[in-house]
């Protein structure tokens, strides 16, 4: 008898565990699937000396080349550089241009948000929350 409610209780656990699974697997639009082509471009900029072009591309293309370069080193945990564009060198990084000063620079390149400016020093994600915290105190 004890066997019997042992073995229930695996096969109950098991459907669970089958049941769960099916559910939170991907199913719906997500990872490079949950990016339409249009939707929105990116600027790249080339670390390239003697190039330095500034460019924008597709959100898609980029993370779909992202992902390529991926395949040949799956153990890096820093993105690749894109081949650029002008000179075709391995040099190429995402970049942000400033809403303010109109400034391209690499994405990540200051220590405290990764979409301040190099040239002017203002950062969207700074001026949210500080809108945030000045609409909480208000």
């Amino acid at each position: 008898m004890k066997n019997t409610i042992y073995t229930i209780v695996i096969a109950l656990c098991l459907i669970l565990a089958v049941v769960v699974f099916l559910m939170t697997r991907s199913g719906g639009s997500s990872g490079l699937d949950g990016i339409e082509r249009g939707e929105k471009m990116v600027w790249i900029k080339c670390n390239n000396p003697k190039c330095k072009t500034e460019y924008q591309i597709d959100q898609r293309d980029y993370f779909e080349q992202v992902q390529e370069k991926q395949k040949a080193n799956p153990l890096s945990l820093q993105t690749p550089a894109l081949n650029c564009q002008k000179c075709g060198e391995p040099s190429s990084f995402l970049a942000e241009k400033c809403e303010k000063c109109g400034k391209i620079f690499f994405y990540g390149a200051s220590k405290d948000h990764p979409d301040r400016c190099t040239e002017c020093g203002y950062s969207k994600t700074e001026a949210i929350r500080k809108e945030r915290l000045k609409q909480r105190a208000g």
